[in-house]
């Protein structure tokens, strides 16, 4: 059994915008994409289904998200159902897992994902009724008893005992009925029980493909994807010609019908008591209703495609949360914003700022387009971003559009950075470094062996050297400017030892640490660089040499590095394909590896990580969604100044790591009680030093007044905090 934790989102305007508030250190947090939901049902509170997270719609007009990042046990949510006798919610996952929410407590129930008795075990569907739950699978029916949350049985809709595909469940006139892959079976139920000898068949409706049925008013209706059924007489009340009947949901005195139409279109229509229609959404409003309540006399619809859909006076399609697409473009941030563009996949970007998602399609009168990389200058911080013609820039508060097309050659703008004197660089596609001077912006080409066709990703470092990612697995090419070395300078580094030295030619990310080295991702592990003047130095990588099970090999070795990320501590984020990993400065050390399996990511493969620099929280937007990580470090003050304690005072309930930052980089931080006794001594990560309230020998701080004393390394800068320890601790 897990814990639920609750975050809390302020609503504005009725539901219109969420705020995810930031966690303590080592909390997780989900931002997903809410624009596919699934399902809407109502229980104690509405609740909104998408494939990553429950939308649980408070009566004072708040949201809570519950996902991983606050307790579930997996991602790929397919089916849920109120129990209304234990107050809780069920919820089945595309992998056969299953959690049951029962107030802040989560029972997960594992049985079907793990068993091998059956070589098809998807879950289709979820009835409940007094205390169990019974779940129609691909082998049969699943009996969950929902007080003691544990399988109860396993029950087959037909009389020989073996395995059938049932894709739908239903209990009505003390009977239950099950609509299998062959066909629809009846069976008495007494005390919620069955005789597996009495199961009966309905032959009338074989050969219609049913794959539903519902209650209606006492009636029981059957329906596939273009008809509905009476079940009493087997007379058709209704067909469609055209598209596909999705769902089909009840209220009291009507039958709402989810269809889709093959033209990416949808409709929500009522059918009346006496079989006439009406049409409640139509098609310019929905593309794939999957499922709908009429709650408050308002209709709430989900839609796999556009989100949720709420209609009373008007429509309205409510904000959930998260970036409103996938994010297949280059993320940056700073110490008030994150911004991620959606790449190819819609045009624009979402901004993270204050905790609250928003999206950015239009500023002014002026549509944004595509927009392959971004970032934020550190000048001026307006936002940055290249697309496929050109770039935009956003100034005056990021309320003005400029767009600047540096050439007219043919090539798209690709990876945006800024050098140390504040001017930006680009690559262009087919063309080479694109560079901002005063007024006017410079083409650098490659020299004319270099190939330029698939020029992306790249970083600047305070050399003025352009460290380029190779097109067609060539390795990196480095570009010298003359401002430092005097030399205007190209050079293709390979794997040839003297030439270098890479673990393979197939680079897949790069960044620059604090230190100035520069850190290469490959399909074979990672190379450091450190070099000076390429044009009269060699320029080889070292391959660092960790030790795992017992032997020593190349870091990363076999391994495909998607991206690399240095937090304030000057520590390396790793994201493979085997999941995110924190790496000791020299990366020598492992301190953490998060996974899907052990922590809320959603996927193994990660695309790119990022950190704020505020807060120390990892971004990692992975190949399925995007979660965050508060972690340890952040980056160090310029001056100490104010001291920032969090939480503090620390209350009760709290049991989680206390946040001491704003200090300057590697600051020495020394807490003693209000006698002067030193209890704990430790050096920040970067700007950011944590403290367990445990003294050196591991006891457990009593209620009190704590003194935080701060210096820098050389004894100059120093600061005095307090942290207050509730009583509770």
């Amino acid at each position: 059994m897990k814990k639920l934790i609750i975050i809390i989102l302020l609503i504005i305007c009725n539901y219109i915008y969420g705020q995810n508030n930031l966690g303590g250190i080592g909390q997780w947090r989900g931002h997903f994409n809410n624009q596919s939901i699934r399902q809407v049902i109502k229980g104690d509170y509405l609740y909104a289904a998408s494939p990553y997270q429950i939308i649980k719609f408070e009566k004072n007009n708040a949201i809570n998200w519950i996902d991983k990042s606050t307790g579930l046990n997996d991602i790929g949510i397919e089916h849920t159902a109120w129990d209304k006798n234990q107050e809780q919610l069920i919820i089945t996952y595309s992998n056969s897992n299953i959690d049951i929410v029962n107030g802040d407590d989560i029972f997960n129930i594992n049985a079907i994902q793990l068993t091998n008795l059956y070589p098809f075990r998807q879950i289709n569907g979820i009835y409940v009724l007094n205390n169990y739950g019974y779940l129609s699978t691909q082998f049969g029916i699943v009996v969950i008893d929902l007080i003691k949350h544990e399988i109860k049985d396993t029950w087959y809709p037909n009389n020989n005992q073996q395995s059938a595909n049932t894709f739908n469940t239903i209990i009505a006139n003390d009977s239950i009925f099950a609509t299998t892959e062959n066909g629809i079976w009846g069976c008495p139920l007494k005390n919620n029980w069955i005789q597996y000898n009495q199961w009966k068949r309905l032959s009338s409706f074989d050969n219609l493909n049913i794959k539903g049925i519902i209650q209606q008013n006492q009636i029981l209706y059957a329906y596939n994807n273009s008809a509905i059924f009476n079940m009493t007489d087997g007379k058709q009340v209704y067909k469609i010609n055209y598209g596909r009947i999705q769902n089909i949901d009840t209220t009291v005195n009507s039958i709402n019908i989810n269809i889709h139409y093959p033209t990416n279109k949808g409709s929500l229509v009522q059918l009346n008591k006496d079989f006439t229609t009406s049409i409640i959404i139509d098609s310019n409003q929905l593309i794939s209703p999957m499922q709908s309540i009429f709650e408050d006399n308002q209709y709430w619809v989900a839609d796999s495609s556009k989100g949720l859909l709420r209609k009373s006076t008007q429509y309205e399609w409510l904000d959930l949360g998260g970036p409103m697409s996938n994010i297949n473009a280059t993320i940056s941030v700073n110490e008030s914003d994150l911004l991620a563009p959606f790449g190819n996949s819609y045009t624009g970007f979402a901004k993270l700022s204050d905790n609250k998602w928003s999206q950015i399609l239009k500023i002014g009168n002026a549509t944004l387009p595509n927009l392959n990389s971004s970032f934020i200058s550190k000048k001026d911080k307006s936002y940055w971003f290249t697309t496929n013609n050109g770039l935009i820039h956003l100034t005056n508060e990021n309320k003005q559009v400029d767009v600047i097309l540096p050439n007219k050659n043919t090539g798209d703008y690709k990876s945006i950075q800024m050098d140390p004197n504040q001017l930006i660089w680009i690559t262009q596609d087919q063309q080479g470094i694109v560079r901002q001077s005063e007024n006017s912006w410079n083409l650098i080409t490659p020299p004319i062996n270099f190939i330029t066709k698939g020029l992306d990703k790249f970083i600047v470092n305070n050399n003025q050297q352009a460290w380029m990612i190779a097109p067609n697995k060539q390795g990196i090419y480095v570009y010298q400017s003359k401002d430092v070395y005097g030399t205007d300078t190209w050079k293709l580094l390979t794997t040839a030892q003297t030439n270098g030295n890479l673990p393979s030619s197939n680079v897949t990310s790069i960044a620059n640490d604090k230190m100035g080295s520069i850190w290469v991702g490959t399909d074979n592990g990672i190379a450091i660089f450190n070099c000076g003047n390429i044009s009269s130095e060699p320029c080889n990588a070292y391959l660092p040499i960790v030790k795992s099970n017992g032997f020593n090999g190349y870091l990363f070795q076999k391994e495909t590095v998607n991206s690399i990320a240095i937090d304030g501590a000057n520590r390396k984020w790793i994201g493979t394909n085997n999941g995110a990993w924190l790496l000791s400065e020299d990366g020598i050390e492992i301190i953490q590896h998060f996974t899907k399996a052990n922590s809320p990511l959603p996927s193994d493969s990660i695309v790119q990580i990022i950190v704020d620099p505020k807060n120390g929280e990892v971004f990692f937007n992975t190949k399925v969604q995007m979660v965050s990580y508060r972690s340890t470090a952040t980056e160090g003050a310029i001056k100490q100044e104010n001291i920032q304690i969090f939480p503090n005072p620390i209350p009760p309930t709290y049991n989680g790591l206390i946040a001491i930052r704003g200090l300057v980089e590697n600051a020495v931080v020394k807490i003693t009680d209000l006698t002067g006794k030193l209890l704990y001594q430790t050096t920040a990560l970067g700007g950011q030093a944590v403290w367990n309230a445990r003294t050196y020998e591991g006891r457990q701080v009593a209620t009190g007044i704590y003194l935080v004393f701060v210096r820098d390394t050389d004894g100059n800068e120093k600061g005095i905090g307090k942290i207050v320890i509730a009583q509770g601790y």
